[in-house]
């Protein structure tokens, strides 16, 4: 290429920020097209330019001024923005305290990067045009390990005579490093007296050759140490304590999946160039090595990619792609030597970042989250990476997609998806995001659980270490693709390796959502077996509402008896499990069909042994319910379980479960037969014809008949008194810290006496003390509830509308919550403030 003509390719990109397409570039300097591009890449060969997106292709000069890049030294140790972030944060503080910096130690296993990481050190300081840093000189302290004698001579030097063979004066690697920076690795193979001679230097800047004894000699070096051991252990206590900063790097196998698999690739890549061949490597090689545990780490691991490439090349020296990998693999990573893998866009990254973090804040509607995610990647991540030859795209990519085929059979539900969040878990390497994504994942499982679900179904077999960010963000993306308005949870469940998840994918894609999950069973697997599985199937699962199974094997009596205890909600179970059921199923199910409408059409239609488990639970049972929270029921059932008979269940539920539970027992008759008692917070009289005993009454003067009434064949007469004291504890201002986990009572409980006087006042209300008692024990709670952020619930009532003695309670109470809005820093929800309606109209 002529020189004029590099010249004005290199002034031309130099003034273009963002980069110019190859006909932009053309045009500029009056050349063809083709001939541009021929010099362009000519250009990208020497490392002079680089080339960024895919049609069109943006060309950028690469950045060489030190001036303008000295932050960049470090980003060539993958993992500066990473997992040793704050280690490299720590040598760039300590290595610019004036006016040589402080001593460093980097300490870390065999192979880690601790001398490319201290020659990066020196790069910086050279960037910075710091003093200091006229030479870099390296010395393994091991290498001489048994001659303390020898070593003390090449650190510090030695005059002539000092000892037997030293003819002349010499100078030491202190002297020779004046100005400059001493590497000394492994710094523990000193000895004791090598060690204190060198913290002698490092206190005063002095120290005497051996062999002198008036003399000293002064040298201004900066000093770094590495070492493989533990240096508490293995330097001397004062020489240690010299060592301002130390910072610890970690081993291959401790680094984050995406810093391995950079580090794989940047190694292939080294091989690419120094051999001057395109490297084409199968993906299950590329992935055991992200996989390997080496005791000689990073250095190990290059040995072995250096051999994987000698061996090809040995065999393969005239092809002009070398594979390395199974020649039977299909699926390759490609690695072209003319690349490259020095990363401009840095700073763009982080101003992106910066922006995509906001969108979490900005979003209050969960589906407005997803619409301004998938903008987010259309404006600005398209081009930013590529899933070329990218191992982490594809095993995000054939995880999904593998899973999607057997549970929804619907690929092309998830193709968008997946390309979205490969780019975010890209922009997101140093996992920054998590906190916000764990706050949101509570909104996913509270406003879309089915959604959520389907995203932890498909994402099961990805790498565990993103597999909680890949998940959350694949349930926001596909917000809006499942039906959450599917009451029941229904199950397939057959023996073989795919019986079930057949005639689930079959299923699901039939119904064009997704309905059914699947369990196969091994043909050796007994009733135990199946329910042991079906057991952590239903611990992930809301089963409030009623769960639909299809079987191919077993007992129905047995399975019912085994599962029905974990089911909150109605069990039907079919013992038939073919498509057409299936899909009879998922269509009834889509059409929004009761519970019990779906069990009669089953046992009118299907030609097989259904069962119809109706009810809440077979077992004789109490259900106790706080209006106050679970965590008052809790304590409610541990007081009950000192004396109640062991044979009866104690069952706690939310408040508004309970609620939805009486619903459905008065639609449908003997769903509460084995429930024998509810224990509450407030009255239920009204609600249901089972047994209700208001706890707050036991601090009445009939507590003790109220409670042999309630407890009559539940307890022994004797324990009625020990019951009732344990009560009267608990429900009273001495009990209320017992039910706080941080506030204050003491403050709490005036600034809710306040709260309750100003309601009295507000809805012209006569409250009992027994209210007022109950207002204010559950206005505390509320509170620390509300500071902790736990579950909130749709408000059943159009909340504005509804009023107290003629007055609009919504706006009054809001008013009479503020002062505790604001000292506490919180918003009290609807939901809880639909609660305190409730007690008021109790």
């Amino acid at each position: 290429m002529k020189s004029e003509t590099r010249q004005k390719l290199v002034s031309t990109l130099k003034e273009a920020k963002n980069g110019l397409t190859t006909t932009e570039i053309a045009k500029i300097v009056e050349l063809s097209r083709s001939v541009t591009s021929l010099y362009l890449n000519e250009l990208l060969t020497n490392g002079e330019v680089i080339k960024k997106g895919r049609k069109p292709i943006y060309w950028k000069l690469a950045i060489f001024n030190r001036d303008k890049n000295e932050e960049n030294v470090f980003q060539n140790f993958i993992g500066s923005e990473g997992s040793v972030k704050e280690a490299i944060n720590k040598c760039k503080s300590a290595v610019l305290y004036p006016p040589l910096g402080l001593p460093l130690l980097i300490h870390g296993d065999s192979g880690v990067g601790k001398s490319y990481l201290a020659e990066l050190i020196f790069d910086y300081l050279k960037a910075k045009e710091a003093k200091g840093t006229e030479k870099f000189l390296v010395f393994n302290c091991a290498d001489y390990a048994n001659n303390p004698e020898l070593i003390s001579s090449i650190l510090f030097g030695h005059t002539k005579g000092a000892f037997t063979g030293a003819d002349t004066d010499k100078k030491g690697l202190l002297v020779q490093a004046d100005q400059g920076v001493l590497f000394l690795d492994e710094v523990h193979r000193l000895s004791n007296e090598n060690q204190e001679k060198l913290f002698q230097f490092m206190d005063t800047g002095r120290f005497r050759p051996m062999g002198e004894e008036a003399k000293t000699v002064t040298s201004n070096v900066r000093l770094l140490f590495a070492t493989t051991e533990n240096p508490e252990k293995v330097l001397l206590p004062t020489f240690y304590r010299r060592i301002s900063v130390a910072i610890h790097l970690p081993t291959f196998h401790q680094r984050p999946l995406l810093e391995r698999i950079g580090l794989v690739k940047y190694l292939f890549f080294n091989e690419a160039r120094r051999i001057q061949k395109d490297l084409k490597i199968g993906r299950t090689l590329f992935f055991k090595m992200t996989e390997e545990r080496l005791s000689g780490n990073v250095g190990s691991l290059r040995n072995e990619v250096r051999m994987l490439c000698a061996d090809r090349l040995r065999k393969n020296s005239e092809e002009e792609v070398i594979q390395i990998g199974d020649s039977q693999e299909n699926d390759w990573i490609y690695l072209l030597r003319s690349d490259t893998l020095t990363d401009e866009n840095k700073v763009v990254e982080e101003r992106l970042k910066r922006t995509f973090f906001n969108l979490f804040d900005k979003n209050d509607r969960l589906i407005e989250l997803k619409e301004n995610i998938y903008q987010f990647y259309q404006n600005y991540l398209t081009t930013l990476f590529s899933n070329d030859n990218d191992f982490l795209f594809y095993h995000i990519k054939n995880s999904i997609q593998s899973k999607n085929k057997k549970i929804l059979d619907n690929q092309r539900l998830t193709e968008d998806a997946i390309d979205c969040l490969y780019n975010i878990i890209k922009l997101n390497e140093s996992n920054e995001l998590k906190a916000k994504l764990i706050k949101t994942k509570q909104r996913l499982q509270r406003e879309y659980p089915r959604t959520v679900l389907l995203a932890s179904n498909l994402t099961k077999d990805i790498n565990q270490e993103i597999k909680e960010s890949v998940e959350i963000i694949l349930g926001i993306l596909l917000i809006g693709t499942v039906s959450e308005d599917i009451r029941y949870h229904a199950l397939l469940v057959a023996h073989g390796n795919t019986t079930a998840s057949s005639i689930q994918a079959v299923a699901n894609r039939i119904c064009n959502d997704y309905i059914f999950d699947a369990i196969n069973m091994p043909l050796t697997s007994s009733i135990h077996d199946i329910v042991s599985q079906v057991k952590i199937w239903l611990s992930e699962r809301d089963t409030s509402q009623g769960v639909i199974m299809l079987v191919d094997m077993g007992s129905l009596t047995q399975l019912y008896k085994s599962l029905k205890p974990q089911i909150l909600g109605e069990l039907l179970v079919i013992n038939n499990l073919t498509t057409s059921y299936a899909l009879d199923i998922g269509q009834q199910l889509l059409n929004g069909k009761l519970f019990y409408d779906i069990a009669e059409s089953a046992e009118k239609n299907f030609k097989t042994e259904v069962q119809y488990f109706e009810g809440f639970e077979v077992d004789k049972n109490i259900i106790i319910s706080s209006i106050s929270g679970k965590d008052v029921a809790k304590k409610i059932q541990s007081i009950c379980k000192k004396y109640i008979d062991p044979d009866i269940k104690i069952i706690v539920l939310e408040f508004n479960e309970l609620l939805n539970t009486l619903d459905l027992a008065n639609d449908q008759q003997d769903y509460l037969k084995s429930t024998i008692l509810i224990l509450s917070t407030s009255y239920l009289s009204n609600r249901t014809h089972i047994p209700t005993m208001n706890m707050l009454d036991v601090v009445d003067e009939d507590a003790e008949k109220q409670l042999e009434n309630s407890f009559n064949t539940l307890a022994h007469p004797n324990d009625i008194s020990n019951i009732l004291n344990e009560f009267i504890q608990f429900f009273s201002k001495e009990g209320l810290s017992e039910k706080l986990g941080f506030l204050n009572p003491d403050v709490i409980i005036r600034q809710v006496e306040d709260v309750v006087e100003k309601l009295e006042r507000r809805f012209d209300l006569k409250l009992s003390a027994k209210m007022r008692f109950n207002l204010l024990m559950h206005s505390a709670i509320l509170i620390e509830r509300t500071i902790l952020g736990v579950e909130d619930y749709s408000v059943p009532e159009k909340i504005v509308e509804l009023k107290i003695n003629g007055k609009l309670f919504y706006q009054n109470v809001k008013n009479v919550f503020y002062s505790l809005e604001q000292f506490y820093k919180i918003q009290i929800s609807d939901w809880e403030l639909y609660v305190i309606y409730e007690l008021l109209n109790s």
